[in-house]
């Protein structure tokens, strides 16, 4: 189970890095969404079980969220359209992440506010990583820094001069993202290992 959760957190956060230009902003967004919908799935799983709707759980989850997803979206289009039309379809993918995790790995039974914490503090583990991940781009990629902007503009502010970010620019690339992500996900899977190693020898002694 545990490796099956790791392989479906390295899918979630390859459909969330790789089809997106990378910009902090992009990411903010994202993210943010994460959390929405994050929350919201906890909450709709526990009323499904209060209701005992176990039956029509999936379809009943999936139709929530699709709907969130498109409120938050038409919000952004109101809001900030440039940032609305780049993302397109992308905004959908957390979606998929969040509805997935809940389906295949939440465990029904558990009190809310336990549930609520533990999802709430893998989330902001995730989330870390992928801010990070954008901020990386936007300034190593291309030079500059991206934020909300004023009249529903995004803030750019220009760190390097384009001439001088020479071979970083390759991490504004897709290719360059796939390199990051291979990088990310060997980092997760030596500490991984190091920590099931630890855990062994403490067992052992």
């Amino acid at each position: 189970m545990k490796q099956k959760k790791s392989f479906m957190y390295v899918a979630a956060f390859l459909s969330l890095t790789i089809p997106v230009s990378g910009r902090f902003v992009y990411g903010i967004i994202l993210v943010l969404e994460l959390f929405i919908l994050e929350i919201l799935g906890v909450l709709l799983n526990s009323l499904v079980s209060k209701l005992k709707l176990n039956e029509i759980r999936t379809y009943f989850i999936m139709f929530f969220m699709i709907s969130i997803t498109v409120l938050c979206r038409q919000i952004l289009v109101l809001t900030y359209t440039e940032i609305a039309l780049t993302l397109s379809f992308v905004l959908y993918f957390p979606t998929v992440c969040v509805f997935l995790t809940h389906t295949l790995f939440s465990d029904y039974e558990e009190p809310l506010a336990l549930r609520l914490k533990r999802n709430l503090l893998r989330t902001s583990l995730f989330s870390l990583v992928i801010l990070v991940f954008y901020l990386f781009r936007d300034m190593a990629g291309y030079g500059t820094f991206t934020f909300f902007g004023k009249n529903h503009r995004i803030y750019e502010k220009i760190l390097l001069n384009p001439e001088n970010v020479g071979i970083f620019t390759f991490f504004a690339s897709i290719a360059g993202a796939l390199v990051l992500t291979g990088l990310v996900i060997y980092l997760f899977l030596f500490l991984r290992n190091k920590k099931r190693i630890i855990s062994s020898t403490e067992v052992e002694q």
